[in-house]
């Protein structure tokens, strides 16, 4: 391996691989180990056509000269097989499952993979959306979603995997996930249950340029779906999946590479061969894969914020992800957490849990074991609505109103009076209101005379539950004052650190004392001055040497600023620490 802590691979796709001449492969394969090092690709054998099998045995041979393993990979896309299929409107070319045409295609391009490779993934097109009149019939009086979960079990347990095996007992299979996880059970893509029966999953992790496609993915995506799909399939998430597309600026690209490695995968995969061959884009990977094999090899585990996301969800899409902009460390799971198995027994609940048809019942046993669990507004709102007996543990209601605040009010440092905090334009929110007293505020917004909480706990047994108020729009959440982020960063930390800082500033934090921060780039971006909190006493920092950080005055230990009690009500000891950022930049520590 080039690296210690991951292997770097290549996606090849099958229009490359039946043009591909050997001059042109050694050329480029050149160039792949001078700039970036490669230890292993992925070569397909199918989309939209087969890959003809003297040039996949040609591209093997050259490979094993470079020392670069080669598995194999399908893309289940293909044109139309007959007169009959102008009928069927399939987005991307994907494949109709219920086209028995089709479906034998299916099972040839896996017998034809299997019998090439030991080993195979598929791509992320591996889904329906057909709603042929075919479909429609076999469908019946069940919905899209309960149909397509069905059929593409079906389909990878019938015509992908056993296929295959059958062929090649030896050969493993691995499922691709895409990045767009909200809409996986509408087009049929079932990790609770696939799961069990392929042999590894994989993640894609292409966020590229939020405001430039329609898949709107917070950039932090690149790292939570990744730590998500481990939860999912625990030590078989294969690594993260990341391209060239979209990205507007080199650090765009590369943002992708730094937030898949922070989680630490087991490959990192670069597609795709043909794009990134002779691209200006690649030529840094190299040289920044460097720096963080070397950062990842004094890392621990990721931790952050549990966030429980049931299979088959959605509801407030990607707020998770927002916050994780924000600077706070998230950890999605597929499973409510146990009580005592999360760090301070703190759990996050989007609207996306109301999935769970006993996420009530698991809040008031969480709660009055002594757990923390925080609630977003969208959750609160449906909760109140689909699950009253949450009513048992909160004053909190909700009554179809808005909030538009430019005003912030929350507890001064020193614990006495408020500090207050104006917003650059308005913000609207939810409005949702609580009682005085029963619940508690932390922190309220609004303008002129009239405020409400946008951060509030009621006490339950021997824990609590907060409720957090985000704006209407998730990427507003990038549009409030510092003041009132470090708040709610400080609310939800679950690692003994946060940070004082503007939105556009992430926060990983890892088991073993260790954490690094990366200030993202995007239009209008600056450097940034940004204040760490760290639980207890402690005298300095200690930078992590190859830290991606220019600046020859910032020293490998950072003194601490001050050390003060964390609120009057507490006697908790806190220690200050202060830096700067440059975008595009990421640096590490370790607490002494």
């Amino acid at each position: 391996m080039y690296y210690k802590n991951f292997k770097t691979v290549l996606y090849c796709i099958t229009g490359w691989v039946n043009k591909v001449t050997e001059e042109q492969l050694r050329r480029e394969a050149d160039f792949f180990q001078k700039y970036v090092g490669v230890d292993k690709i992925y070569l397909e054998a199918f989309r939209d056509e087969f890959s003809k099998k003297e040039q996949l045995e040609l591209i093997k041979r050259v490979m094993k000269e470079y020392n670069i393993e080669v598995s194999g990979g399908i893309t289940t896309v293909c044109p139309d097989q007959n007169e009959s299929d102008k009928k069927r409107q399939r987005l991307f070319n994907t494949i109709c499952y219920c086209n028995e045409p089709m479906r034998e295609l299916t099972k040839k391009i896996s017998e034809y993979t299997a019998s090439m490779f030991d080993e195979f993934i598929i791509d992320d097109f591996f889904f329906t959306q057909c709603m042929c009149e075919d479909c429609i019939r076999e469908k019946g009086d069940r919905s899209w979603e309960e149909f397509r979960l069905a059929k593409m079990m079906e389909v990878s347990r019938d015509l992908i995997i056993g296929p295959a095996k059958k062929v090649n007992p030896n050969v493993k299979v691995i499922i691709k996930y895409p990045n767009w996880r909200e809409s996986y059970h509408e087009t049929g893509y079932n990790p609770g249950q696939q799961r069990e029966i392929f042999d590894a999953i994989y993640t894609g992790t292409e966020t590229r340029h939020g405001a430039l496609q329609d898949q709107h993915l917070p950039r932090y995506l690149s790292y939570s779906l990744m730590r998500y799909m481990e939860s999912v399939a625990p030590g078989r998430n294969g690594g993260g999946w990341f391209d060239p597309y979209d990205c507007d600026r080199i650090d765009t690209y590369l943002e992708q590479a730094y937030l898949t490695a922070f989680s630490k995968p087991k490959e990192m995969m670069m597609f795709c061969w043909p794009s990134l061959a002779g691209d200006k884009r690649a030529t840094p990977l190299g040289f920044m894969y460097q720096k963080l094999d070397r950062i990842l090899g004094q890392l621990g585990n990721p931790v952050g914020l549990k966030v429980y996301i049931p299979f088959n969800s959605q509801g407030e899409d990607h707020v998770e992800d927002y916050l994780g902009m924000a600077g706070i460390p998230m950890e999605p799971v597929c499973d409510f957490p146990e009580f005592g198995k999360t760090n301070k027994n703190k759990v996050l609940l989007t609207a996306a849990a109301l999935k769970d048809e006993k996420i009530v019942e698991k809040i008031r046993d969480f709660v009055m074991a002594g757990g923390h669990v925080i609630v977003t507004s969208g959750f609160m709102i449906g909760a109140l609505k689909k699950n009253p007996e949450i009513r048992e543990l909160t004053s909190v209601s909700y009554n179809d109103r808005l909030l538009t605040a430019d005003e912030f009010q929350s507890p001064s440092s020193i614990g006495f009076g408020k500090e207050y905090i104006k917003s650059k334009l308005p913000i609207t929110f939810p409005l949702l209101e609580h009682r005085n007293n029963a619940s508690w505020s932390i922190m309220n917004a609004g303008h002129g005379e009239y405020h409400e909480s946008i951060l509030c706990y009621d006490t339950y047994g021997k824990g609590r539950l907060t409720t957090l108020v985000l704006p209407d729009m998730p990427s507003k959440i990038y549009e409030l004052p510092s003041q009132v982020l470090t708040a709610i960063r400080s609310e939800l930390e679950v690692s003994d650190i946060w940070i004082d800082a503007p939105a556009g500033v992430s926060l990983f934090t890892y088991d073993n004392k260790t954490f690094g921060l990366y200030a993202y780039t995007w239009d209008g971006c600056t450097p940034q001055e940004f204040t760490l909190y760290v639980n207890g006493e402690h005298k300095v920092l200690k930078r992590i040497p190859d830290s991606d950080v220019k600046s020859p005055w910032l020293p490998l230990e950072i003194p601490a600023k001050c050390t003060h009690l964390k609120s009057f009500r507490s006697k908790e000891m806190i220690t200050e620490f202060a830096g700067r950022i440059t975008p595009g930049e990421f640096m590490f520590f370790e607490i002494d």
